[in-house]
Formats: structure tokens, sequence, C-alpha cells
């Protein structure tokens, strides 16, 4: 189960490997003390031994001994343990506790040794030390035992007190923990608390969240809000500006709609007025939906990439070629030479829809804005390395500034001298916007003999499923197809 709370989190991050080392400490702690008392204990016992040793003698060829009271008044203790001791000589008992029996194995030469046992019932600490009488060569063994109930309950007031001691410092540790974290974290509450207090009223950007007094862990995030706001402020004023910019250019054939048709109802059926006004409601309507369809296909582009057609390889020249064809009628009207020529047939692997639609918004802007007697020439050919292809729309019409080439890629932006033709200005917006989704460059120039605009379109094509390098297949053909 995960922590969401932050708080929470970071708090468990610094607590559990305080619990470990506590537990650790404990581990060595319970050692510790054991060994002290224990160690502690011995020392008393090793003393009584010692005692005992010292009055060792020799009578009538047996070991003798004076038992000392110092030697039991030493291990006297609160908890009155029992005392029991043992003296042999040469494997024979002395004196003593005879069932007290001999150690497993005998220590060295005055050498103290300890053992644990059970005596009588009762757990012991016996301790043990071989002890020569060199006048005589006689060697005597000493054994002293006693009760461990005091060594118990010394060990148990030790852990009880460590024990004590370990949980009020962890419970301390605890609350400076929480504190430090509530401190730490005052920063990001900060921020949050500006985050909440942010309002969009609709009308000008979110300002970025300020980057003073944020700690160096929460900049990135700081750093990402902001960028995330940029962005929202960037679609947002597109939007406004989209929303203004539709409304103006719709209200303009709209309201030539409304004219005509109250002059329509004004005529008689029939007339040469009535078929004027008829005309212009034709023109109109035309109008506007070739400007809703732009609108609709512009929209269709800034909802984002997320949908996009799978790629798939097209003949290039077939594509180019069907799209001039579309267009053989309006220019055979406009009596303007409508050519294609196809100086080979690339293979490139692309999204067909979107490069069909660029190349029937560059054909069309090319034919509406070539005048009577004009020529629009449309050509497609591979480049010599990298797998890139380039298509040209050229015209010999009025062609475009060169101080205006950039702007006219902007929504509704228009020329002066082209404000009386139709037209929505939408149609290179659209060109750039799915040039950019198919990775491909759009220029322009000026065309050829120094008159009208050339537009050239760089495809480089996308990468096989796979990861493998993009196909391209080239033919030569040569050939010039006349529409118009």
């Amino acid at each position: 189960m995960s922590i969401r709370s932050l708080r929470l989190r970071v708090a468990a991050y610094l607590l559990i490997p305080m619990a470990a080392l506590a537990l650790a400490l404990a581990a060595g702690g319970t050692w510790f003390v054991d060994a002290f008392v224990t160690r502690a204990y011995d020392r008393v016992l090793a003393g009584s031994i010692l005692s005992i040793a010292e009055r060792l003698s020799v009578q009538d060829g047996h070991v003798t001994v004076d038992m000392p009271a110092a030697a039991f008044g030493m291990l006297s203790n609160s908890e009155r343990d029992s005392i029991f001791y043992s003296v042999s000589a040469d494997g024979e008992f002395v004196t003593g506790y005879k069932d007290l029996g001999l150690p497993a194995t005998l220590p060295p030469l005055e050498t103290l040794a300890y053992r644990d046992g059970v005596f009588l019932g009762q757990r012991v600490r016996i301790g043990a030390m071989l002890k020569p009488i060199y006048v005589t060569n006689h060697t005597a063994l000493v054994q002293v035992a006693e009760t461990t109930h005091g060594r118990d309950l010394l060990v148990r007031r030790m852990l009880t007190a460590l024990t004590i001691l370990g949980s009020t410092l962890a419970a301390i540790g605890v609350l400076l923990v929480w504190f430090a974290v509530q401190m730490g974290l005052t920063p990001l509450d900060r921020l949050r608390r500006e985050v909440e207090q942010r309002r969009f009223d609709g009308r000008g950007a979110v300002p970025p969240f300020t980057v003073a007094g944020v700690p160096g862990e929460a900049l990135p995030l700081v750093g990402a809000l902001n960028e995330l706001l940029r962005q929202l402020n960037h679609a947002l004023a597109v939007m406004r500006e989209f929303t203004a910019d539709a409304s103006h250019q719709l209200r303009t054939p709209v309201a030539i709609l409304k004219t005509h048709l109250s002059l329509l109802d004004r005529q008689p059926p029939g007339s040469a007025a009535w078929n004027t006004s008829r005309a212009d409601i034709a023109a109109a309507v035309d109008r506007l939906d070739h400007l809703i369809a732009q609108l609709l296909t512009l929209a269709a582009v800034e909802e984002g990439a997320a949908r996009r057609p799978e790629p798939v390889t097209i003949d290039l020249a077939r594509l180019a070629r069907d799209a001039t064809a579309d267009f053989a009628g309006l220019a055979l009207r406009r009596d303007i030479d409508l050519s294609f020529e196809a100086l080979n047939h690339p293979s490139i692997r692309l999204e067909p829809l979107l490069l069909e639609e660029i190349l029937r918004n560059l054909i069309d802007n090319a034919v509406r804005y070539t005048g009577p007697g004009g020529q629009v020439a449309v050509s497609v050919a591979s480049a010599e390395a990298g797998g890139a292809v380039r298509i040209a729309v050229e015209d010999n019409g009025p062609g475009i500034p060169e101080a205006e080439r950039e702007r006219v890629f902007e929504r509704f932006h228009r020329l002066d001298a082209n404000r009386d033709r139709e037209g929505s200005g939408l149609g290179l917006a659209i060109v750039r916007a799915f040039a950019e989704q198919l990775r491909a460059t759009v220029t322009l120039s000026t065309g050829p003999g120094g008159r009208g605009l050339r537009a050239e379109i760089d495809l480089l094509p996308e990468p096989e499923p796979g990861g493998g390098p993009p196909m391209r297949e080239g033919g030569t053909r040569n050939a010039d197809e006349a529409y118009a």
C-alpha cells in the first residue's frame, strides 16, 4: 500500500532507519548489560575463590583448608543468593559440597574459569581454580558456586532503565522528525496555497510562480508549473485571437448574405437585379463554405497530433498528380495553364492526408491569385541524399513581397493587394501547421523569371516501424501533364 501523504512518506523514510538503528542498539545494549553484570559478579566470585585458595595447607600428607569467613561474606547481597563451595585435592574430596561436581575440563594452574550450571534445582554460576601447593607437590581444585538471582535482578533493572531511556529518546526523536518534516515542507505548503489562490478570470494571462525562497529540490516542480502556465497562456492567447479573427471573417459573408437576401425579396424573380443578387448570394455561400472548411481543418490541426493516422508508404508522384488534377476544372474556368511534372517516382513513408491537404492549399492559392492566361506548375523530385523529397508549386502571378513571406503563414493575414479577392487567409497557416506535423519545411521564394511565387516542400520520410531506416524507392520518369 503506497503512502499518499508526502509528510508521512518522508517521516517513514526517516523513522524506519531510526527504528532499525534502535533495534540494533537494543540488541547491543542487552549484550553489554549482560556482559557487564556477569563480569562484575564474576570478579567478586574470583575474590572468594582466591581467599579460599590462600588458606590451603598440608597436614600429615593431606590437604586441609581453614575456611575464612570473608570468603563468603564478600558474596552476600540483598537478594540473599545461596553460596556453595567445594575443595578437592588430587582427585579426593576435601571439604564443601561433594555433589557440586567437577568441570568437564580442568583449568590451567592458577587460572580462574567460570561456567553456568544447575545445582539443587537452582541456576548457579560456578568459578573454579586449580591451585598448586609447591612444598608438597599437591594440587587442589577450589570451586565456589553462587545462585544467579542477584545477577538476573540487576540485569532486569538495568534493561528496564535502558528501555525507558530508549523509549523516551525514541519518542523525542519521533517528535523532532515530525517537526523537521513539517518545517522542511513549509515551502511546499506556501506553494500549494499560492496555487490554490490563483484564479483565472478569462481576460489576461496567468502569471508564473516566483522562484524566490523556493528550495532547490522544489525548483524543478516550480519550473514545470511555469512552463505549463506558459503553454496554457499561449494556447489561451491563440484561442482568443482565433475566435476574434474567425468571428470577424465570418461576419463578412453573413452580412453579404443578409443584404442580398433583403434585396432579393424586393426584386421580381428572373430580373437582372434578382439574378445579380442570387449570384452574389451563391458566391458568399461558397466563400462561407470554404472558410468554415478551413476553420475546421485548422481546429483539427490545433487539437494535437494525438490522433494522427499511421504513416504509410505512398507513391508521392501519384499523390501530387491526383491533387493537381482536382484543380483542373477551376484552372480551366480561370484560363490558367496548370501542369504537373514528376522527375521520378519516389516512394516515401508519411501521412498522406496531411500532405494532400498541404498540396491542395498551395495549388488552390496559386490558381486563385494567378490572373487569366497565367501558369501554375507542380513538380516532384527526390533529393540526392538523405531520402528527402521536394515538391514545388510555382506560378507567374503577382507573388508575395519578400518582407511579407513569413507573415503570410499567420492566420487571416492577407496582403493589402489581395483583400478584394476571395479567400480567408487560412490556407498558408494550415500549410505551416500540417508541415510541422510531417517534420517538413515550407519555403517561399520568387517564381520563374523573377515573377510570381515558388513554394517548396522538403519532406523527410517517417522511420519504418521497429526503428528501421526510412524507405525510398526511386524510378526515373520525365513527364509533363497539362490539365488546362
